[in-house]
């Protein structure tokens, strides 16, 4: 048996200078061995696309070139402290798919980046963070 902590970690992932640091905590905790895998997920956003525009398909094509890009940033990140990875792309509401991955999957942690939101744009528009720790039964690390 491991004395890993925690054996399979979801990290939802974007473009943004905090998903830096959240991979950077992600691969921290896997050289420390606390954490065994790392999943990483990014997350396009399909409520961007008008379907009834006869561009969508182009649309789709960048928004999930976007999403394999964020990966393939933080995939060459991980590659030079040489630890590995899953990467995982989907396309939906970010705090919806990180839900639905972690009823699919196996994890037993989701380490994710909380947004400094103002009282009042988190009361409009919400906070992916706070909409998933309220929903899923799995420890969160929230990094600022």
């Amino acid at each position: 048996m491991s004395n890993v902590a925690f054996h399979k970690a979801l990290v939802p992932v974007n473009d943004s200078d905090l998903s830096d640091r959240v991979v950077f905590k992600a691969a921290e905790l896997v050289e420390k061995g606390f954490v065994e895998k790392l999943v990483l997920l990014s997350v396009w956003e399909a409520d961007e696309i008008d379907y009834t525009k006869l561009h969508s398909p182009e649309k789709v094509e960048k928004l999930k070139a976007k999403a394999q890009a964020v990966l393939d940033a933080h995939k060459v990140h991980l590659n030079i402290d040489c630890i590995e990875a899953e990467y995982v792309r989907a396309g939906g509401d970010p705090a919806e798919m990180i839900i639905r991955a972690v009823e699919a999957g196996d994890y037993d942690l989701i380490i994710m980046g909380s947004r400094r939101l103002n009282k009042l744009q988190e009361l409009i528009f919400g906070s992916v963070s706070d909409r998933v720790t309220r929903l899923v039964d799995v420890p969160i690390l929230v990094v600022k």
